[in-house]
């Protein structure tokens, strides 16, 4: 995910967001306009033209240099450096209520995240280099590389503060966060050789809509509030992002990026109403990494809560799959292999690092590459970010990203996804779609009390508050749809969709997977488990039997499936 406010058509921005793929149907094509130099190049709304080197038509692939930062280069770096500083903070504002210190949950995050963000970059840089260099071309964009908020909120919730509660030590939790993240970056490089099976194996319908689901539904809802923890400062934020970003009103002549207008702005407000209060604290050296002790004991603690990992590494891999048939459709043919692998080197290198923060390819090439963005920006973002993290600068640039507007800007990117989302799918699976983005619905209910009840001197172990919350909020029913919710959506999105197809077979095989998950604690159960949930799994197992007979008793042809 990524703040990336540019004055690109909102339409095209829907288009594209997500890449072009349409899994079994033909990639939607990027709108190609003819270059002055007789090429071509995506076509965008006439506010503003990249400012690039006029090339030959077969440039030398080091011409200009690939570290160079054109206007684009500049312009991403900016938002991608502001964006994944921005969310650095989330995991210590969601913290601070329970009685963990932001300055504890900063040190640990913030170093070893930049210490894997820089590996993955770098990787990812080798492989557009590489490609820039294969082809002969010096339009190359690199794939854009940031943290995930999803799994930001995920790992914080549903991982750190159920040990925290449990232990009262932060340091157990933090191992435990960062061995999850390990666990996440193991499943990715298990996936990476798979790649192109699974795309295959999953229908486009499917991916996208846990791909919306995870960042429309879970990721809005649980952070869109916060514009009103202060609201003059966070109406102005989100006043500021509809007008430049929704409505397309660039930002003066300049087309100055709408991120830096939408933070700055609401920003000054902020000091000057003495709700935003940064202290220089003077430059300090700091490591890029804290290993976590203990490392193999705190990787076996964190076994149970695969309910949680395993469908966020899943989600990642789907997106970088995606992903690359987006950045192909731009005209950059990545491999998703490699892509992939090197996802999974940054996320297990920052976990060893000692961070509990994921990082993932982001969804947004085809727009980066329309804005003018080529390699320099994936190169330069990784160092400035370790640049303000070795320098010991983390505290005060977390007082500069206050809650309202950092939830006006996710509101941008929520919208944006949902859109992609909708614009991805055919209109027959329209229903898939919006029934994937209700589901969330639990996980938020149940991340929002979790998180209330250690603020409220309560306990959801207690057999009385358990009580309460049966009787006013359906409690069980809530943790039951929202534990591994990103599983519950791939599964029902997939028979929903094989359904709709008339391939009644292979809706109930998901049906019949629903049911494995739900038994070994992957899908409707907090942590992992033998008999984890049986009620589920016979649930699931009846819920195969009735789509497979469908094949019998449906009365729109005689046809079987």
């Amino acid at each position: 995910m990524v703040f990336a406010l540019t004055e690109l058509d909102p339409s095209f921005l829907a288009d594209t967001l997500d890449g072009a793929s349409q899994g079994n149907r033909p990639a939607r094509p990027v709108p190609m306009l003819e270059s002055g130099d007789g090429g071509l190049k995506p076509a965008m709304r006439p506010i503003r033209a990249p400012v690039e080197t006029s090339l030959p038509s077969h440039p030398s692939p080091m011409s200009p240099k690939w570290w160079a930062l054109g206007r684009g280069d500049v312009d991403a770096t900016i938002t991608q450096v502001g964006a994944i500083v921005a969310q650095l903070f989330i995991p210590a504002l969601l913290l601070a209520p329970v009685g963990v210190s932001p300055a504890f949950t900063l040190s640990r995050c913030l170093p070893g995240f930049a210490s894997g963000f820089l590996v993955g970059s770098l990787g990812l840089v080798s492989l557009a280099v590489a490609l820039a260099n294969r082809e002969g071309r010096a339009d190359v964009t690199a794939h854009v590389y940031g943290n995930n908020v999803p799994a930001i909120i995920s790992y914080t919730l549903s991982i750190f503060l159920p040990v925290y509660l449990g232990t009262h030590d932060a340091s157990r939790a933090f191992r435990i966060g960062a061995a999850a993240v390990i666990w996440t970056g193991i499943l990715k490089l298990c996936a990476a050789p798979f790649a192109n099976l699974l795309r295959r194996s999953i229908s486009l319908p499917a991916s996208m809509t846990v791909f919306g689901a995870a960042m429309y539904s879970y990721l809005a809802l649980v952070v869109l509030q916060r514009i009103f923890d202060q609201p003059l400062v966070g109406i102005a934020a989100l006043a500021i992002v509809g007008i430049t970003v929704f409505a397309g009103v660039p930002v003066t002549s300049y087309r100055l990026p709408p991120f830096l207008f939408a933070w700055l702005v609401p920003l000054s407000v902020g000091i000057a109403l003495g709700y935003v209060h940064p202290a220089w604290q003077g430059v300090s050296l700091v490591l890029p990494f804290v290993p976590p002790s203990g490392l193999l004991e705190a990787m076996a603690l964190a076994v149970p809560y695969l309910s949680v990992i395993a469908p966020m590494a899943v989600y990642h891999v789907l997106q970088a799959i995606t992903t690359v048939e987006g950045a192909s459709s731009a005209g950059d043919n990545y491999d998703a292999r490699s892509v992939v692998a090197w996802d999974a080197v940054g996320t297990l290198l920052g976990g060893m690092a000692g961070s509990m923060v994921v990082p993932v390819i982001y969804a947004l090439h085809p727009p980066y590459k329309a804005l003018g963005a080529r390699i320099g920006f994936a190169f330069w973002t990784p160092l400035i970010l370790l640049l303000v993290v070795m320098t010991g600068l983390t505290g005060f640039f977390a007082a500069l990203f206050p809650w309202p507007i950092l939830a006006a800007l996710i509101a941008y990117v929520a919208v944006g996804v949902g859109r992609a989302t909708l614009a991805h799918v055919d209109r027959k699976y329209w229903s898939v779609v919006l029934l994937g983005f209700v589901l969330p619905v639990g996980a938020v209910i149940t991340a929002v009390v979790n998180s209330a009840l250690p603020a409220l001197g309560l306990s959801e172990a207690n057999a009385n508050v358990q009580a309460a919350l049966g009787r006013s909020i359906y409690w069980a029913s809530l943790r039951g749809l929202g534990n591994g919710f990103l599983f519950l959506v791939l599964v029902v999105a997939s028979a929903i969709t094989h359904a709709i197809d008339r391939n009644f077979t292979r809706a109930a095989i998901w049906c019949l997977i629903a049911s494995v998950f739900s038994w070994v604690g992957l899908m409707h159960s907090a942590v992992l488990g033998w008999k984890a949930q049986p009620m589920y799994a016979l649930g699931w197992l009846v819920a195969a039997g009735i789509v497979y007979s469908a094949r019998w008793w449906r009365g729109d042809t005689e046809a079987s499936s």
